[in-house]
């Protein structure tokens, strides 16, 4: 992969006008535009797969990505030999921004990822990536024991609870080989101690749209409690961190960026909760939750997990 037209991509992604520069007016990018989702009528996905969605999510990779200081845990990276190289999946690996980051800091690693739509990056080619068109709750295309390290994040909108989580984690387990490692991380979308802000609004819409799903909003802080109930794996750490929205590091205003986005892919389904019903009303909106975001206190919370599947006895 050619370095130079990786860094240009990226520089387009979280470019000043975007991430960067979180002063940039909520009008720069369109409020009135139509949405495209995905086509899997078996998924409860409520979000969009265009465009503009894909350049949310590389804003939110990389605002977690600081949060957290890193893309691996710790551990995983105690435990693996990335430098060397190892075999590394992805699961809903989307437009492939976590891979095509992973690439840079580890080029000797062979990478693979999976989703139910191939909306991956084509402008660079990455030697190093093969994608794989699939649903962890149908059966991910690998056989048992492929992969040195499995990569899953942020399926709180994606599965239901009750039996798609239980599902995908043993999907994630069976593909890893015995010794190797598996990190997954999700929100803990907390609502707001602040019942006068506008993030307690959303933050309450949101949940309605996840339980109306049969998904947990909190599921991040599930992430153990899940992963303790599979005997073939053993919790080798759990982070939980929050940032606060409103304390003006660079972390926070990626975040804030990030949420204002969110709000946009999500106006199909929260913009009636919110009374938000045109795009003028939306930019009015997006203008007071900004405010808000950067004055009250606004908490977003995550968990990331470690875990190492055990040698068959």
């Amino acid at each position: 992969m050619d370095k130079n037209k990786f860094s240009k991509t990226m520089d387009m992604h979280k470019g000043s006008k975007t991430i960067v520069n979180p002063a940039t007016t909520v009008n720069s990018m369109a409020t009135n535009i139509k949405r495209v989702y995905h086509n899997d009528k078996t998924s409860t996905y409520w979000l969009p797969k265009d465009d503009e969605e894909q350049m949310r999510l590389t804003g939110q990779h990389y605002a977690f990505k600081s949060l957290y200081g890193g893309n691996v845990l710790p551990s995983v990276i105690d435990a693996l030999d990335f430098q060397k190289g190892i075999n590394i999946l992805d699961v809903g690996c989307g437009s492939g921004i976590w891979v095509m980051d992973m690439v840079q800091e580890y080029p000797n690693c062979a990478y693979h990822g999976c989703d139910i739509d191939d909306i991956t990056y084509k402008k660079i080619r990455v030697n190093q990536f093969t994608f794989s068109k699939g649903n962890v709750i149908k059966g991910l295309p690998y056989e048992d024991n492929t992969f040195d390290f499995v990569h899953m994040r942020f399926f709180v909108a994606a599965l239901r609870e009750e039996n798609e989580w239980p599902t995908a984690l043993g999907e994630v387990i069976r593909v890893t080989k015995p010794g190797g490692m598996i990190q997954v991380s999700d929100f803990d979308l907390k609502v707001p101690k602040d019942t006068t802000s506008l993030l307690y609004k959303a933050v309450l819409g949101y949940h309605h749209i996840c339980k109306s799903r049969g998904q947990n909003p909190n599921i991040g802080a599930e992430l153990e409690t899940m992963l303790s109930k599979h005997s073939n794996i053993k919790i080798v750490q759990s982070d939980y961190r929050t940032c606060d929205m409103s304390s003006g590091t660079s972390t926070a205003k990626m975040f804030i960026w990030d949420s204002l986005e969110g709000v946009k892919s999500a106006k199909d389904v929260l913009g009636p909760m919110l009374g938000v019903n045109t795009p003028e009303e939306l930019e009015d909106f997006l203008i007071r939750y900004r405010h808000d975001l950067e004055t009250k206190e606004s908490p977003v919370s995550f968990n990331s997990v470690a875990v190492q599947k055990l040698p068959v006895v």
